[in-house]
């Protein structure tokens, strides 16, 4: 199973669109096709379908809000695991909500009593959520995170994950976004090294969006060239469309219209490079 948290410490530099279009398209699958410069297509390597748990580790529950998720009762979500004194083994399993987008996708929602989670002090409680994952019949997990510098809450992620991928639009946020969520990556290894211990995790790169098609922005290269002196970018950079936000209001997968299409490509295309 790979787990895979998406991270930055900036809002609004489409986390969520990463989040969740990196679960579904890895749920459908996606056939892969060659690069055709005269048409402007780039290529995509095949992706095959896979059993997926989209994990909603924001207090803002965008994910939730967005993948319409309801639990059995109000109390089953993720807050529940990081909540767990005793022994969160195998909640992940329990927690996972079917999602009515597609048969291979389940959600562990959030809530908003989740940030009551940033005060936790118990000893080894950063350790729940990794706890829980045992047990969990998935090929891959996802972790939407919230905007934090570090807590209870990034740190739960940090431990439970295997490799973390930056979100970032292509603008000063996103380069502010992605510099933070290092700083706070190297000092989770510093500290794990402290221990003895190996951190585990690996920066997968950067998932950079921009707003719509057409040529670039001198704003916009500018940001761009910024973040690839962090961390690699992974190549396309991703359109940023006026139909994401659309089917986001209705609770829709904006992969089953065909003006999200080349959102999805372009998604796709990162998912095939970033998910083993």
């Amino acid at each position: 199973m790979q787990t895979l948290m998406v991270y930055s410490e900036a809002g609004g530099v489409k986390k969520t669109t990463t989040a969740v279009s990196v679960a579904m398209i890895a749920a459908e699958g996606h056939e892969g096709r060659a690069a055709d410069p005269d048409k402007g297509l780039f290529a995509i390597a095949p992706v095959a379908p896979r059993r997926v748990v989209l994990i909603d580790l924001d207090p803002r529950a965008a994910t939730t809000k967005w993948t319409r998720t309801e639990p059995a009762e109000a109390w089953q979500h993720v807050g529940a695991i990081l909540g767990e004194k005793d022994d969160a083994t195998g909640w992940a399993e329990d927690l996972a909500v079917q999602s009515s987008w597609n048969a291979n996708l389940r959600v562990i929602p959030a809530a908003r009593d989740l940030s009551n989670r940033e005060s936790e002090r118990d000893d080894y409680a950063e350790l729940r959520l990794k706890q829980a994952l045992s047990g969990l019949e998935a090929d891959l997990v996802v972790i939407d995170c919230a905007n934090r510098q570090g807590g209870p809450l990034t740190l739960s992620a940090l431990h439970a994950s295997e490799a973390v991928l930056y979100a970032a639009t292509a603008s000063d946020s996103g380069v502010d976004g992605v510099t933070g969520a290092q700083r706070t990556v190297e000092a989770y290894r510093r500290h794990m090294a402290a221990l003895g211990a190996a951190s585990g995790i690996e920066e997968a790169g950067v998932a950079v969006t921009r707003d719509g098609t057409g040529f670039l922005s001198f704003s916009e290269t500018d940001a761009i060239e910024q973040i690839r002196e962090l961390a690699p970018v992974i190549e396309p950079i991703v359109p940023h469309l006026s139909i994401v936000p659309e089917v986001r209001m209705a609770g829709e997968w904006y992969g089953g219209y065909r003006k999200g299409q080349a959102v999805r490509d372009a998604y796709a295309a990162i998912v095939g490079k970033v998910i083993r």
